[in-house]
């Protein structure tokens, strides 16, 4: 569904706010059952129009003029947003939406309808917000930010804003649905609100200042961070956590997050546990000695039980700040002060060249034995381990499970020699190894035992159809027929293959994949777009879910999970099917190893969230040099998304690199 930007109409303003309240699906019923009396909805009429009477005076429209640059969004500056007046000295506080182009010139409309321009002061890119200031011979009505304001899960909110050159009031009601969002930095309304409202109050039905909106989404909600406007889900940031930072931005300075550098032991953020799996090179955690294996038990005094509490205990601190961390070491509490900072060097990931399998232990108490199965050939780790090699420490890190292993690999420093301790026919002994860049060329080889024909492997492949219940996407994957799996030898790959608007269907496509897929072992889920003309973004969490049920279907190594488009073989074209595939291998992060595009492709309009060793993405494109990088490629880069070149892909160069995503 095309989203169209609301324009109100100009018209008395309390009028206006009657309307929506008398047309809202959000008025509270009565008891019993009955809908809101018209006694109640001229009550409720009343509280809305005074509680946002009381900030109005202090409510302006911002306008951008001659802005330039591509739109990174639907509505981004299609249209006038609004600030907030929060310094008689004609300071002004307004969403990042503002600054998103760079544009000739900012005008701030006063709500007497004067017109002046504004320079910025500062920026908060922590939390979406701008400090701008004027020169305005009037007197200014600031908005009070209060250092203390109740906030109730459930109760009234009012979101305010101002819109076109009449700088006409823009109210819409709704509930505080949420506190604690976006990393611990938001507060969360069911208010509709579109972006004219960005940079405006949400207030109580008191006039109290409860937050300031802001153009933002949760991680994987949307391509952009404006495409939820008008959609029942709008954020703001509270009003006490304003009033702290605003003399820091007064002073010119600008607010970033802070990062500490540490990386999860466990892919589910909701799991109990917090036991560290790596420490970032050149990190504030390493500054301070935070070591893998260590288990974080509280957070500026905090306790916490889950990863999705570390970053929610972390997610409200900027750079610069202290921040005092409980762990537990072997057994024993000791206290860390880290102190954030405002870059990390960006993750270069690495590898050894092994693939592993997880024993589990004999007894209870036994620790998981981590397993060299196969050792990948011309790679670091192929003239010192072998199969069959028992990997204890990496460094001086235990080693008990894959994914501990796995992003201790990721998160190793390029071309510095590590100690792998191992234990080989039941002797201990170190090996010194250089690990390699997963950026450069696709790898030329793949392992001999993976190395089959029709005539080797008997295995029956056969094409299905694949249906969700909340999905109209036509589907089919290709896969060995059930029972047939453990006929493999190793764990199979998964290759997801987004269609272009009006390709053939999935299960026709899949017929020319038979061959390939069956010689490579991987299995192959095909999905057209639910429109016939686009893909839309809704489709970027159905693309996960297909290839979670997948994943059940077949012995697929979960780690080798890939996502394609035709665009990416040599003879491909680039398509809509190449950008909606970048914007779900980003936001679907947890789920896909790697994706593969046309150097065409075109990127989609979506914040580029750094890349992580807890689901370290990594990016093919057709191409034999660096020159031929598409322009879109430094930004991929400097987000720590290492770059394959796969020169002329074929089919079994696609296969085989998808299948190699496991490898560590």
């Amino acid at each position: 569904m095309k989203l169209i930007p609301f324009i109100p109409p100009r018209i008395d303003w309390l009028t206006s706010i009657s309307l929506v309240l008398l047309l809202s699906t959000a008025a509270s019923a009565q008891p019993g059952g009955d809908s809101p009396s018209l006694a109640y909805r001229a009550a409720m009429a009343k509280a809305v129009r005074a509680a946002a009477k009381q900030v109005l005076p202090s409510v302006v429209t911002i306008e951008i003029i001659g802005a330039s640059g591509q739109k990174t969004g639907e509505v981004e500056q299609d249209a006038p947003t609004s600030g907030v007046i929060v310094d008689q000295d004609g300071y002004i506080l307004a969403s990042s939406i503002v600054v998103r182009r760079p544009a000739a010139s900012m005008l701030v409309i006063l709500p007497d309808g004067s017109r002046h321009a504004a320079k910025v002061i500062s920026k908060d890119t922590h939390r979406d917000l701008v400090l701008l200031k004027i020169d305005a011979k009037t007197e200014l009505v600031p908005l009070e930010l209060s250092s203390e304001v109740a906030m109730t899960v459930g109760q009234t909110t009012v979101a305010v804003g101002r819109y076109g050159d009449g700088s006409s009031p823009m109210v819409s009601r709704g509930v505080l649905s949420a506190t604690g969002r976006l990393d611990g930095i938001a507060i969360q309304t069911d208010a509709r609100v579109a972006p004219s409202f960005y940079g405006g109050p949400l207030v109580d039905l008191y006039g109290n200042v409860l937050g300031i909106l802001i153009p933002a989404v949760s991680k994987g909600g949307a391509e952009d961070s404006t495409s939820w406007y008008d959609s029942g889900i709008a954020f703001a940031i509270p009003s006490n956590v304003i009033a702290s930072k605003l003399d820091r931005l007064k002073t010119g300075e600008d607010i970033r997050k802070g990062l500490i550098g540490i990386v999860s032991k466990s892919r589910d953020p909701y799991q109990d546990e917090t036991t560290i799996a790596a420490v970032r090179v050149r990190s504030p955690a390493e500054a301070a000695g935070i070591l893998a294996g260590d288990e974080v038990m509280e957070v500026a005094g905090q306790p916490v039980r889950r990863q999705l509490d570390i970053r929610q205990a972390l997610g409200s601190f900027d750079a610069g700040e202290k921040v005092q961390l409980k762990l537990r070491r072997d057994g024993n509490p000791i206290d860390v002060e880290v102190t954030l900072a405002e870059t990390i060097p960006p993750l270069q990931p690495q590898r050894f060249g092994i693939i592993a399998r997880e024993e589990i232990g004999a007894a209870e108490k036994d620790p998981n034995r981590v397993i060299v199965d196969v050792v990948i050939p011309d790679s670091p780790a192929s003239d010192l381990v072998q199969t069959g090699d028992v990997i204890t420490k990496l460094g001086k890190a235990d080693v008990n499970d894959i994914e501990t292993l796995r992003r201790l690999a990721l998160s190793t420093a390029p071309d510095v020699t590590v100690t792998l301790t191992i234990e080989r026919d039941g002797n201990d002994q170190k090996i010194d190894v250089t690990p390699q860049s997963i950026a450069g060329d696709v790898p030329s080889d793949v392992p001999t035992s993976w190395k089959r024909t029709e005539e080797d492997d008997q295995t029956e492949w056969v094409t299905q159809k694949i249906q969700l219940p909340d999905s109209a996407n036509d589907a089919a994957f290709l896969a060995p027929k059930a029972g047939d799996e453990e006929q493999t030898q190793l764990q199979l790959g998964l290759m997801i293959m987004l269609l272009n608007p009006g390709q053939d269907s999935p299960a026709e496509v899949l017929e020319k994949w038979s061959v390939s897929a069956r010689e490579s072992g991987v299995v192959i889920c095909a999905i057209a777009p639910e429109d016939a003309k686009r893909w839309l973004p809704k489709e970027m969490e159905i693309v996960a879910k297909f290839a979670t049920a997948v994943l059940k279907k077949a012995a697929i190594d979960p780690a080798a999970v890939s996502i394609t488009t035709p665009g990416a073989l040599a003879a491909g074209k680039a398509g809509a099917a190449d950008s909606m595939a970048l914007a779900v291998a980003v936001s679907q992060s947890s789920t896909f190893f790697g994706v593969a595009v046309s150097a065409e492709t075109r990127p989609p309009a979506m914040r580029l969230s750094e890349n992580s060793p807890s689901a370290a993405l990594q990016l093919l494109i057709p191409i034999k040099s660096e020159d031929e990088l598409p322009g879109w490629a430094a930004a991929v880069e400097k987000a720590g998304y290492p770059i394959v070149r796969g020169g002329e892909i074929q089919e079994s160069t696609l296969l085989q690199w998808t299948r190699l995503l496991q490898a560590i």
